[in-house]
């Protein structure tokens, strides 16, 4: 039950214009050339294989460096192997526990009232309720978290964490 993540099943209706909209999204948020995630024709086996490229490539650079003396007089040009820091994020729960408030922020630099306003009620005013066999919960408002099963879920969480991961 951790791993628990309703899925909601939009109408045929409702991904057309999802994809509608995310045509227009996409003049705009422009994915960064190594994000792998959210991405058509990107795969975590590419990304790794970049990765592995990359330490392969860069595993016998040197970087020169002046260190002063042991006699402190002067300094003297030392050769250090490049590092490589690595830094991996696990963003499997991140769609479940981005805030509504946060994420309506975003279409606030989108041309456009009517492309805004749609973006801000496709987040707003979204229930939930559990089935299981012939019993139904009670409807419940959600939060947080961005519809699962949408076309423009994961494109909502994209710029949110790009902006987090660049702070680091």
């Amino acid at each position: 039950m951790e791993s628990y993540r309703p899925i909601s099943c939009p109408s045929i209706v409702g991904k057309v214009a999802e994809k509608m909209a995310l045509r227009r999204l996409l003049w705009l948020w422009t994915p960064r050339p190594h994000q792998y995630a959210c991405r058509s024709m990107r795969t975590t086996t590419m990304q790794l294989a970049h990765l592995i490229n990359e330490f392969e490539h860069n595993r016998n650079d040197y970087l020169q460096v002046n260190l002063p003396r042991k006699s402190g007089v002067g300094s003297q040009l030392h050769c250090r192997p490049h590092r490589a820091p690595l830094v991996l994020v696990d963003s499997s729960k991140a769609f479940e526990f981005i805030g509504h408030r946060v994420l309506s922020r975003l279409p606030a630099n989108i041309p456009g009232v009517n492309c805004r306003r749609w973006l801000r009620n496709f987040l707003r005013g979204r229930y939930a309720k559990t089935r299981v066999g012939n019993r139904h919960s009670d409807r419940s408002s959600t939060l947080r978290g961005v519809p699962q099963g949408s076309v423009l879920g994961t494109h909502f969480c994209s710029p949110f964490t790009h902006t987090h991961l660049s702070i680091c």
